[in-house]
């Protein structure tokens, strides 16, 4: 068992966020490689193991081995909201932080490939490899569920903040059970073992804690402090539902990540991309540029110019909350959208 020791600070301290699909990535490899929950997971595994291909099996072992030693990339990187900066983030991480890092990880020279000790070591060529590599696995184990994914670990967010705001944090840290349970002021995670953080008993000592919703990570959740030791992370699983994991893991029709079909009219009209972005502002308002190119399925710069096309016409707007730019589709823009859903298709 691990038990959080928490200060009257330490619980002002405390956030929910997602860690974006880099970590779901790694993650994923990590769950790849599990037997249990095949509930949940079993149809996911049997159709991603294979495409699993290349330097996909070595970066899975040395990243994350089911008996332990996961690389910490999470608090290396921070959240990254898409898939580029988070591989960004971490091409551009100091030599020194890498290697002390990837030190904590056990001696398996055996399962290593020889390009993995030099990656050990920060050496460029084999970061750029590694890099690559966690794109390639991405591409084939995320990419195609991500818009699923993302909405669903949205959704959780949300759900533990409006808890948070109606009770506090206690509230919030009392909702965590069966997975953990709250007994002020401790927070106690039965059945937790240990993949970085050895330690039995932890004291936050003023360091805030995320707690960062994934739908690879499970049973139980998991500690990871980084090698400056400035940002505690827990995450913790999200998906418990074989229901709901059903949905998730469902084969996408396309490579589309929007939610709704886009009337054909209006791809017509509009011109496909620029229609999915409208419908994508339309089901998710005041979204994000960011949010807005992971829903749609495109970079953040294609997400941008389409924005400013559409605003420009009179189709959505640009709101401001202190310094984030969020989108919202106007009057003009839904009842264009109103009136492509009730077009015949062959208008």
């Amino acid at each position: 068992m691990l038990r959080f020791h928490f200060a009257a600070e330490d619980l002002a301290l405390v956030r929910v966020t997602v860690l974006g699909p880099l970590a779901e990535t790694q993650l994923g490899l990590w769950n790849l490689q599990r037997r249990d929950g095949k509930a949940l997971f079993g149809g996911w595994r049997m159709r991603t193991g294979p495409l699993v291909a290349s330097d996909g099996p070595d970066t899975a072992r040395f990243l994350s081995r089911p008996a332990g030693g996961l690389v910490d990339l999470f608090t290396l990187v921070g959240a990254a909201g898409c898939m580029d900066e988070g591989v960004q983030r971490l091409s551009s991480t100091p030599d020194r932080r890498l290697r002390a890092e990837f030190a904590v990880l056990p001696g398996m020279d055996r399962w290593r490939a020889p390009w993995l000790t030099e990656a050990m070591n920060a050496d460029p060529r084999a970061v750029r490899r590694l890099v690559a590599s966690l794109q390639d696995c991405h591409r084939v184990a995320v990419a195609p569920y991500w818009g699923r994914i993302h909405q669903h670990l949205d959704g959780e967010v949300a759900r533990r903040g409006r808890l948070m705001v109606e009770g506090g944090v206690g509230a919030l840290l009392d909702s965590l059970r069966p997975m953990a349970v709250w007994k002020p002021p401790v927070l106690e995670i039965p059945g937790y073992r240990p993949l970085t953080h050895p330690e039995t008993d932890f004291h936050l000592a003023g360091r805030p804690l995320v707690l960062a919703p994934s739908v690879f990570c499970g049973p139980v959740p998991q500690l990871f402090t980084g090698t400056r030791s400035d940002t505690v992370v827990m995450v913790y699983p999200a998906l418990n539902n074989p229901v709901e994991a059903a949905r998730l893991w469902a084969p996408p029709a396309d490579a589309r990540q929007v939610d709704a079909p886009v009337p054909p009219a209006l791809s017509a009209l509009l011109g496909r991309t620029r229609a999915i972005v409208l419908c994508v502002i339309a089901d998710h308002p005041a979204c994000t540029t960011t949010q807005l190119a992971q829903r749609a399925g495109i970079s953040p710069a294609s997400a941008s110019e389409h924005a400013t096309t559409l605003r420009g016409a009179g189709l959505t707007a640009l709101a401001r909350e202190r310094k984030t730019a969020l989108h919202t589709v106007t009057h003009l823009g839904l009842t264009l959208l109103n009136s492509n859903d009730s077009a015949p298709s062959g208008a």
